[in-house]
């Protein structure tokens, strides 16, 4: 009888000795829903501003910031490639026409900013 009361409490300190499974995590609270968007002007709701890309004047390109001055020169360095019938631009030919076209314009505000990058393309690309 001492054996069989040895083994069930041997039998029982094993099983509590085991390595116990992990509780199951808590299930994860569903992800908080996110803010809602600013609600953001529609086209109708937007004032329309046209802008004349042949009339805009090198003054309005040089009182840009750095930041929009540079974007605006890009799209202009575009335009006027695509009005050249150009396919391709040499990327290192990107900031010489760009300093060509910002010069024409300090040395000549009232002249037409595609007209400084007309003439930057001339003088600066192939």
């Amino acid at each position: 009888m001492k054996k069989i009361a040895t083994a069930a409490l041997l039998s029982g300190l094993l099983v509590a000795c085991a390595p116990q499974p992990a509780p199951a995590p808590a299930p994860t609270p569903p992800p908080a829903a996110a803010p809602a968007p600013e609600p953001s002007l529609t086209a109708a709701g937007r004032a329309s501003r046209i802008v004349a890309i042949r009339a805009v004047k090198c003054e309005t390109l040089l009182t840009l910031s750095e930041e929009d001055r540079a974007a605006a020169s890009m799209f202009y360095i575009g335009y006027t490639a695509s009005q050249r019938r150009r396919g391709k631009i040499d990327v290192a030919e990107l900031s010489g026409i760009e300093a060509a076209a910002l010069g024409y314009c300090a040395t000549f505000p009232n002249a037409p900013t595609a007209a400084a990058f007309n003439n930057a393309f001339a003088d600066n690309g192939r």
